[in-house]
């Protein structure tokens, strides 16, 4: 008592300026090496085939661990956790630029997945233990804005810095910029959440998900959410060998094609998650599946480069109305584990990212038009189907949930 409200909120938003800063580079190092594939066939005298794996190498051991750390983050703290996975996530990136083989770069890209996974969960649950969920679109279009970013800065900048810096020295920075967050959260514990009872065995932890999977809303969630990974992480994985082989161009060429991919989610993401607060999400995640869906169909025809990099921009747009408002979902769904319930969205997220990178790996045996037609096909069944999934996702919802989140932490007290 007797605390100015003032300074708790400008110490919040910080916070979430922290938080976002740390997801920019998470994803920056992940989005930077789809578009990079064809220069590091080059440079590693191999086919843009057979370094397939870089993308799912990383995604699939990235959403496993996510289970782990989500729970860990619950059991042990956020600070402590999100401070060594920093750590360990530098440690693999610097592994990453010291590979002198495809083989050991894949094998490092691995453990870089089991590095940074987490990371960014571990951030989101901070934003669902910061914010209600009647108000959580504002801060989660910010983190999702700062994920955009990393996406977008990633896959421009990661191949146009390539000729200047080289990727070696890219990893390196992204490193750095990692221990300095892990020096941050330390200093500070800006991040510090209080920790919740701990968990008496594994067992409870897997029936923890199970019970979030048999609860209609919870099963529905993921199941929306793994879809959507699986259609963005199979197209992004090889937009830079489309437009490579379609339009004949190199690094500098594929970083200004993907130059508006995530732009809308930094512009716009914030503003995207107001409109999932005000008009619910019902309409607004149908409508970014539908959306999503269009500009997949429009990367069809062999259309001029301006045309197909405003197709690319537009195709982000369609993750930045879904996917945020989705995790907001899931951060509702028991506020006493947060972080584990978290965990398991990023999980079917990146476990759908690599499965879906690694069907479209496979669909272009058959050109990239039958593979194109087959993803955006099916996100627009998935389009259809979330109209009817989450039609009961209104506004007045929110204040039932903010109560029963109210209760639930009165009863532990």
């Amino acid at each position: 008592m007797g605390a100015s409200p003032g300074p708790a909120t400008a110490r919040h938003e910080s916070q979430l300026w922290v938080m976002a800063a740390i997801a920019f580079a998470v994803y920056y190092s992940n989005y930077m090496v789809a578009p990079l594939i064809p220069a590091l066939a080059r440079e590693f005298s191999v086919s843009a085939y057979q370094l397939g794996w870089l993308i799912p190498g990383f995604l699939i051991p990235y959403g496993i661990s996510t289970l782990v750390y989500g729970a860990l983050s619950d059991w042990w703290g956020r600070a402590g956790t999100l401070a060594a996975l920093l750590c360990f996530a530098a440690a693999t990136m610097i592994m990453v630029s010291f590979a002198g083989s495809w083989r050991t770069l894949i094998i490092a890209r691995i453990l870089s997945g089991v590095g940074c996974g987490g990371i960014v969960t571990i951030a989101l649950a901070i934003v669902g233990d910061r914010y209600p969920y009647a108000i959580q679109g504002r801060p989660m279009g910010r983190m999702f804005g700062a994920i955009a970013a990393g996406i977008g800065f990633g896959s421009t900048l990661g191949p146009m810095l390539n000729p200047l810096l080289g990727w070696r020295n890219e990893f390196r920075v992204l490193a750095a910029a990692c221990c300095l967050g892990a020096l941050f959260i330390v200093k500070s514990g800006c991040s510090a959440i209080e920790v919740h009872e701990k968990p008496s065995s594994f067992g409870q932890v897997i029936r923890e998900y199970l019970m979030v999977l048999d609860a209609p809303r919870g099963g529905r969630t993921m199941a929306f959410i793994f879809c959507n990974g699986a259609f963005h992480g199979g197209i992004f994985a090889w937009l830079g060998l489309l437009l490579t082989s379609r339009y004949y161009l190199h690094d500098m060429g594929v970083g200004l094609a993907l130059a508006g991919y995530g732009l809308p989610g930094i512009f716009f993401g914030t503003i995207i998650g107001r409109w999932g607060d005000r008009y619910g999400r019902r309409y607004v995640v149908p409508f970014g599946f539908l959306w999503a869906a269009g500009c997949a169909f429009l990367l069809l025809p062999h259309s001029p480069r301006l045309v197909a990099a405003f197709v690319i921009a537009a195709l982000s747009a369609g993750f930045d109305a879904t996917h945020p408002l989705m995790s907001s979902i899931t951060t509702s769904l028991d506020p006493k584990h947060r972080g584990q319930i978290t965990g398991f969205a990023s999980f079917a997220n990146f476990l759908g990212m690599g499965i879906g990178a690694l069907c479209f790996q496979h669909l272009i045996a058959f050109g990239f038009s039958t593979a194109l037609t087959i993803f955006a096909s099916a996100q627009t069944l998935s389009g259809l189907a979330a109209l009817y999934g989450f039609r009961g996702e209104l506004p007045r919802q929110v204040q039932s949930v903010e109560l029963a989140e109210a209760q639930s932490v009165s009863c532990q007290r």
